[in-house]
């Protein structure tokens, strides 16, 4: 195995690489958390040719997400038919007793981001070593997701930018997007009257509208400036397009207030969407913001008409 780490893939590959050796356990599950919650990127069984294993993760994943729920910083169950809160679940029922060792993956404010987890047919005992080894390599885990939470995020808006978004038409081309162009209106004219510091408070104020304007497995990115784009899934309809656009253009319609000035800005937005053609998601963006310049027109000339 190549010794670079150029992905959190990677660096779950390492880790689990690692474990392996110093955890004589049977299985090893990394999860992540993202907008759609928790999900295994990374399982490995040593008594699997590797098909058996991934046929079982949406059951595994049970066990990671009780991980999660826990207030402790490590959960050892020696016995997941005995114990109450893994006794009900599907996989226990499946794959009969089991050791379980979990541990939640945090970043440096603390938020769990993920957890590592250890199965095992015959109780599992660690030591103050492995103990240890096993919080040194959450800790590193939880690091490495750091730096790459840092790299997509925009640092002033806290949304996904557009590294984000390269990673996204690069690895989600087995998911079908709308996506939502939104061009703010009148922000040029705010920079230049207020200075850029408050332009970027009204940045703030704008990104946390369409925080609250979106679903929580929308994605929401600031592509630069004072453009944003939104990736919806399962949004084709024209009546749903036509809802949230309205949302939206109300949400940033309403007054800003920003150390003590009433800021009225609005909103040009366009939408592109495929209804299963093989449209990448960089042509979306594309159309999308085509259609954003030519609504963007027609409201000029209403306004000056």
């Amino acid at each position: 195995m190549s010794s670079s780490i150029r992905s959190i893939e990677d660096a779950a590959d390492h880790i689990i690489d690692t474990l392996k050796h110093f955890l004589q356990v049977d299985t090893i599950l990394i999860t992540t958390i993202d907008n759609n919650g928790s999900r295994i990127i990374r399982a490995f069984n040593r008594h699997d040719d590797g098909r058996t294993i991934i046929s079982q993760l949406p059951l595994l994943q049970s066990y990671c997400n009780l991980v999660l729920m826990q207030d402790c910083s490590i959960l050892n169950i020696t016995n997941t038919l005995d114990d109450p809160r893994t006794a009900s679940l599907p996989i226990t029922q499946h794959l009969g007793a089991q050791s379980l060792v979990g541990i939640a993956v945090r970043t440096a404010d603390q938020s769990a981001v993920g957890t590592l987890c250890a199965l095992n047919k015959e109780p599992i005992h660690l030591d103050e070593r492995q103990l240890g080894f096993l919080q040194s390599m959450a800790a590193f885990f939880g690091y490495i997701l750091d730096l790459e939470n840092e790299s997509v995020t925009d640092s002033l808006t806290g949304l996904y930018n557009r590294r984000y978004l390269s990673q996204l038409d690069h690895t989600g081309s087995d998911k079908q997007f709308s996506v939502m162009f939104i061009d703010i209106n009148n922000f040029k004219e705010v920079n230049d009257s207020f200075g850029h510091d408050f332009g970027d408070l009204l940045l703030l104020q704008i990104a946390k509208r369409l925080k609250q304007d979106v679903r929580r497995t929308d994605i929401l990115i600031r592509y630069g400036g004072d453009e944003f784009i939104i990736c919806f899934q399962h949004l084709v309809d024209n009546q749903d397009f036509d809802f949230v656009t309205n949302k939206i253009k109300k949400s940033i319609d309403e007054p800003f207030t920003i150390d003590g000035h009433i800021i009225h800005i609005s909103a040009s937005i366009g939408i592109s969407s495929t209804h299963g053609a093989a449209n990448s998601l960089k042509e979306l963006i594309s159309n999308a913001d085509l259609a954003m310049y030519d609504n963007k027109q027609n409201e000029k000339n209403v306004e000056k008409i």
